[in-house]
C-alpha cells in the first residue's frame, strides 16, 4: 500500500510539473528572428537590385517574414501573385540560399552572389 501511495505522490508530481510554465523562450526562438532578420536585408538589396535590373524584368518578389514559422523570400512571375514560385530564398543567422527552377537558369550564380553578399550586410548591387 505504501508503495502505491508513494507511486500516485510521483504522479501527481510529475503531472503538475507538466503544467508549469516554461523559464525560457521556445527551442529556435533567437535563431528565427536572426533569420528574420537576414532576410530582411536580402528583401531590402533585392527589392533596391533586382526589381530595376532588366534580367529581373520577368519576376517579383514576395516576403514571407512570418516570424514564428521559417522566414522566405518568394521569387514569382511579375504580376501573378499566386503562381509556383520560380526560387525560394530561406536564410539563417548571416547565411542565405535559394532552391527551384531560377537555381539552374543563367540567373543562379548572380543570385547566389547576390544574397550571400546581402546576408552578411553588404549593401549595393
Amino acid at each position: 500500500m505504501k508503495s502505491i501511495s508513494s507511486m500516485l505522490v510521483l504522479a501527481s508530481g510529475l503531472a503538475l510539473s507538466a503544467c508549469a510554465p516554461s523559464t525560457g523562450p521556445a527551442t529556435g526562438v533567437g535563431s528565427n528572428s536572426l533569420a528574420v532578420s537576414t532576410l530582411q536585408k536580402v528583401n531590402s538589396e533585392a527589392h533596391a537590385c533586382w526589381l530595376k535590373d532588366s534580367a529581373f524584368a520577368d519576376y517579383g518578389i514576395v516576403p514571407e517574414l512570418d516570424t514564428t514559422s521559417t522566414p522566405r523570400l518568394l521569387i514569382i512571375p511579375r504580376g501573378k501573385p499566386q503562381a509556383l514560385p520560380q526560387a525560394v530564398i530561406v536564410a539563417s543567422a548571416g547565411n542565405a540560399q535559394f532552391y527551384g527552377p531560377l537555381s539552374t537558369s543563367p540567373l543562379a550564380g548572380r543570385i547566389n552572389g547576390d544574397i550571400s553578399r546581402w546576408a552578411t550586410g553588404a549593401t549595393g548591387c
